[in-house]
Formats: C-alpha cells, sequence, structure tokens
C-alpha cells in the first residue's frame, strides 16, 4: 500500500480553502469524517510546498511552524494565549503544530513552570 499523508487546518474556513485548492490542482485526496485530509506521497511536494503554505500565508503573511512534544502542547497555547501570540493550530500526521506570524521567537519563550525556554 502506497504511503499516506494526513493533514487538517482546525480552523473549518481554512480547511476548506485548502480543500478548494486540491480540487483546482486536480490533486487526488480524500476527507474523513472529522475533517482530515489523506492525500499520497507522490502529491507530497504540491500539496506541502504549494498548496498548504498558499493557505498559511493568507493567514500570516510571514509565518513559521511551532512544534513540540505531545506533553507540551498545553503549555505552548497557554504562553500563546497569555502573550497576544496569534496562533492556528494544524493537524500533520496526528502530531498538533502551531502556526504563528514569523516575528516571533519560540525559541526564547521562557516557561513558568521550566527554568530554560523551550525550542
Amino acid at each position: 500500500m502506497a504511503r499516506q499523508f494526513t493533514f487538517r487546518f482546525n480552523d473549518e474556513a481554512l480547511n476548506r480553502k485548502l480543500v478548494g485548492l486540491l480540487m483546482k490542482h486536480r490533486i487526488a485526496y480524500s476527507v474523513d469524517g472529522s475533517g482530515t485530509i489523506r492525500y499520497s506521497a507522490e502529491s507530497e511536494e504540491v500539496v506541502e510546498n504549494q498548496l498548504i503554505s498558499k493557505v498559511r500565508d493568507g493567514v500570516f503573511p510571514s509565518w513559521q511552524i511551532v512544534t513540540c512534544p505531545k506533553d507540551w502542547v498545553q503549555r505552548y497555547k497557554d504562553y500563546m494565549i497569555q502573550h497576544g501570540v496569534p496562533f492556528r493550530e494544524e493537524m500533520t500526521d496526528n502530531e498538533l503544530w502551531f502556526l504563528i506570524p514569523r516575528r516571533y521567537r519560540p525559541h526564547k519563550w521562557v516557561f513558568e513552570d521550566s527554568h530554560s525556554a523551550a525550542s
């Protein structure tokens, strides 16, 4: 069986934009009941480097992706909310990622229950 990748913007409007782009570019995909988009490895480069990026560009003109261990997700969300960092959530291959503007420096963030900056 060919490898498949999954992706979902947790914001439904953004996810619909991505589905529209997949249709426009005639990329083979499927969407499950939770809105998760599945696409093949042969489409990976176009989907990830062109289509998902295009949707991200519409959210923040200059952006970055922040990832963290699963047990740190709530710390990151709390930090961003408390410090006014705008973000959108994405699920990539069952991992939660955060889309944030490029001007923020997550590697310098210090969490209250941590003595070192998170990366």
